[in-house]
């Protein structure tokens, strides 16, 4: 995490400086929520309440069913800011390979818009909604992302193995209680027309291709041990203190695979920007990262 950020970003007007009283109110709302959380931060469900009830009620009935899916396949008792970018760029794939690229884009956009309320409302620091992309070729993709995998091993801190093999039991569990469900759906009537037998059956597909992917990805899972490293060097699993030359602002991260990132809580990819640009750099070296911002200069402190 950052040593030192800015400031939440607050509810933003549009460009003409106007914002209805529907946007002001319901960011009010999700901030006022947030505040009176345990330790200041919303579970999607009630950021998915407060999100529709600032909503216009002719965009209801189309939004809620799309935003609902998205909040059951995360878990909604998860709090907003453990939400990680690849679990959302996860969620595209399984809605392209679900349906036509242009009905996904229409699926993906309700939710986009969610994910926007929440960075506008300063709720998240990360616009996650950037994350939420059609792959227009995802066959070549994923044969791509398979062969990648089966020629290294993936490495993982200790906290992220740990994790994983948490979610992955936790995923077992939603699966057999998504069994029972479709067993009673199936016994209620005429198949063809039964939404709560579908909508079982489309939960337990993506469960089951989650749990796919974790299973995966622990088989050649590799945990680092972070005493053996050399400290004067930024590996994957080192904790670096890095310091933006232009305006002297310094932020920790900690560098992991892709499938372990988290912005959010401070973990970034060896294959973002900055995570790339430091990664096997010494201690005290200077690198240049290309941001939209521009290009930015950043010096490497520390690494522990």
């Amino acid at each position: 995490m950052a040593t030192q950020s800015g400031d939440l970003a607050s509810a933003e007007s549009d460009k003409t400086g106007e914002a209805t009283d529907a946007d002001q109110s319901g960011d009010a709302s999700i901030v006022d929520e947030a505040e009176e959380a345990e330790d200041g931060a919303l579970s999607l469900s009630e950021a998915f309440q407060v999100y529709v009830q600032q909503m216009p009620e002719d965009a209801k009935q189309a939004a809620q069913p799309e935003i609902a899916k998205f909040v059951r396949w995360l878990s909604g008792e998860r709090l907003i800011d453990s939400i990680s970018a690849s679990e959302i760029g996860e969620y595209s794939e399984l809605q392209t390979a679900r349906s036509t690229s242009v009905d996904a884009q229409e699926r993906l956009a309700t939710v986009k818009a969610f994910l926007t309320f929440l960075k506008k409302s300063g709720s998240v620091d990360t616009n996650l909604a950037q994350h939420l992309r059609v792959r227009k070729s995802r066959t070549t993709a994923t044969r791509a992302r398979a062969t990648r995998v089966a020629q290294q091993q993936v490495r993982l801190t200790k906290a992220g193995f740990d994790q994983m093999t948490k979610q992955l039991a936790q995923l077992h569990e939603q699966r057999q209680a998504l069994t029972v469900d479709i067993q009673k759906a199936a016994a209620d009537g005429d198949v063809r027309e039964n939404a709560p037998l579908e909508a079982a059956r489309e939960n337990q597909g993506m469960v089951m291709a989650k749990i796919r992917d974790i299973e995966g990805t622990l088989r050649l899972a590799v945990v680092i041990d972070g005493r053996r490293m050399d400290h004067q060097t930024v590996h994957i699993g080192s904790k670096v203190e890095i310091t933006e030359l232009k305006s002297a602002k310094k932020f920790l991260y900690q560098l992991v695979e892709p499938n372990e990132s988290n912005p959010l809580s401070g973990k970034i990819s060896i294959a973002s920007p900055v995570g790339a640009a430091i990664l096997g750099q010494d201690v005290g070296s200077e690198v240049a990262v290309s941001t939209p911002r521009g290009e930015q200069s950043y010096r490497i402190d520390k690494s522990q």
